[in-house]
């Protein structure tokens, strides 16, 4: 890497899987679940979207929605998707899979605490949204670290971006469901070298009324 180009911002194009089987609101937290048809193609249309923008690296969630559209990405350029298990879903531990109404009757009145304090409230055997920023924050840190003035994709999945977005804007975890994050969505960020961060694109959709190339 140039002298010049490490003088320049990082930017990460950070992305989200495509649409999934059977999504109906369930929390599929960590399971691995497929992509739908849908999923499929509009993974396929981001990739070809991307094609004439120059990456230097790949990075994505080990679960197969978000390898799926790394692997689109990365294998045209000749790379391999640096797998980041840290960049997984939310663990919601034993409300994996199950629907919010599920939840409820299971576990009344658990769901709406979550919501009133989702930095510290942790499903039974899951994770908070603090733990979620602590292990994906160092992923976009060691991007910012050893990638400087590249341009990079990071694939992951909707709650993930949410807390990185957050964490990177230094805006409360609480607030992270203020950002939108569709299925196949771009997020575009410059992360500078004095730590300033400039979002550039936010929840970016295919033929939304943005339309555009990133």
């Amino acid at each position: 890497m140039s002298d010049k180009k490490a003088l320049e911002p990082t930017r990460i194009l950070l992305l989200r899987h495509g649409h999934v089987e059977n999504p109906e609101a369930r929390f599929y937290s960590q399971q691995d679940v497929p992509l739908s048809e849908k999923g499929v193609k509009q993974s396929q249309e981001v990739a070809r979207l991307l094609e004439p923008l120059s990456l230097d690296a790949v990075f994505s969630s080990d679960l197969s929605r978000s390898l799926y559209l790394a692997r689109l990405i990365s294998e045209p350029r000749g790379l391999s998707p640096v797998v980041r298990q840290e960049l997984r879903e939310v663990d919601f531990g034993s409300w994996s899979g199950l629907t919010w109404k599920e939840i409820e009757e299971l576990y009344p009145g658990q769901f709406l605490k979550r919501m009133q304090d989702l930095q510290g409230f942790r499903p039974p055997n899951g994770e908070n949204l603090k733990e979620v920023q602590r292990r994906t924050a160092k992923v976009i840190e060691e991007i910012a670290l050893k990638m400087r003035g590249a341009t990079v994709a990071v694939v992951a999945h909707g709650g993930t971006n949410r807390v990185i977005v957050s964490h990177l804007l230094s805006l409360p975890i609480q607030k992270c469901f203020s950002i939108g994050q569709d299925y196949c969505c771009i997020n575009e960020i410059l992360l500078f070298q004095d730590g300033n961060v400039v979002i550039e694109r936010l929840n970016w959709k295919i033929g939304g009324p943005a339309a555009g190339s990133p």
